[in-house]
């Protein structure tokens, strides 16, 4: 198993979205056979429910978390009139927006919250902080405050033991991931990568697609795409500059490239997006196409 320590570089790299979230009050809840593309979140406050999830039941009261991954047919009902309270949400939490990050690990379906009274209040106030956003720091509180929940839950989980790294997955596969995350910009990375770890390149793909569902090659291309928008909306640096970051010889590849995949050239998103939005055509570098 992975030392925690050694996925700091993949969990960095992640961007984490809430989609929906709310507070429900129910005496009923019928949610049968029930596949979302997303995780899913219900802390108990009061009352109980039950979760069948791979032809088991789990049973959660209040103070427990039930935690369910996308893609996977569950139910989600209660079998008693009582009311429950639940705080829910769902989230997607990937890197360059296709690799899911959590899919590494193995989670309980269910799990209980040492300090429920934090997590309230946390999920309080990111509700607070997303009502109405009227400054930047509200904005940023926002963000601040839904890693927050995520933090409490995984930092339950693994104090509890109750989580685990995806078996399926081994170290040599997570340092590979690791290593196109880092250097992106590297031309014929698959061969380095055959070279660094004893394997066959083909070998690599066909593995690193199953575990991950994509391919290397494409994960290194959203991974550039992704620095390529955030170099171009943060920093001074001319288009041909983060060209050749990108390990793009060729300004002109990089051009077609970013235009056959966000619709416009990098120059004229760096000038609708960029921070330096009065920069000259000429200090942009490159050929708008």
């Amino acid at each position: 198993m992975s030392n925690w320590s050694n996925l700091s570089t993949i969990i960095e790299n992640a961007t984490l979205d809430i989609l929906q979230f709310d507070v429900h009050h129910r005496t009923s809840l019928e949610y049968r056979n029930r596949s979302l593309p997303f995780y899913i979140v219900s802390y108990v406050k009061e009352g109980t429910c039950r979760v069948r999830f791979k032809g088991q039941d789990y049973y959660a009261g209040p103070g427990d978390v039930v935690f369910l991954p996308p893609n996977v047919v569950h139910d989600h009902v209660k079998d008693s009139g009582d009311l429950t309270i639940f705080i829910w949400w769902h989230f997607t939490y990937r890197i360059a927006g296709v690799l899911d990050v959590l899919n590494m690990f193995e989670f309980p379906v269910c799990f209980k919250l040492p300090d429920a009274e934090r997590f309230e209040e946390t999920f309080s106030q990111y509700v607070r902080c997303s009502a109405n956003p009227k400054t930047i720091s509200d904005i940023i509180m926002k963000e601040a405050k839904a890693f927050e929940l995520i933090a409490i839950l995984l930092e339950s989980a693994i104090s509890h033991a109750q989580i685990s790294h995806n078996n399926l997955i081994s170290n040599t596969f997570t340092h590979i991931l690791e290593d196109i995350i880092r250097y992106p910009e590297r031309n014929g990375f698959l061969k380095d990568l055959a070279k660094k770890y004893h394997m066959h390149p083909t070998y690599i793909s066909n593995r690193f697609k199953k575990l991950f569902n994509i391919s290397p090659i494409q994960f290194q291309k959203e991974i550039r795409i992704s620095k390529a928008k955030k170099l171009l909306m943060t920093e001074s640096l001319s288009v041909t500059e983060i060209a050749e970051k990108l390990g793009y010889e060729d300004v002109d590849d990089f051009t077609r490239f970013f235009k056959k995949r966000e619709g416009v050239s990098p120059l004229k998103f760096k000038r609708h997006f960029g921070k330096f939005k009065n920069e000259s055509p000429l200090s942009a570098g490159g050929c708008e196409q």
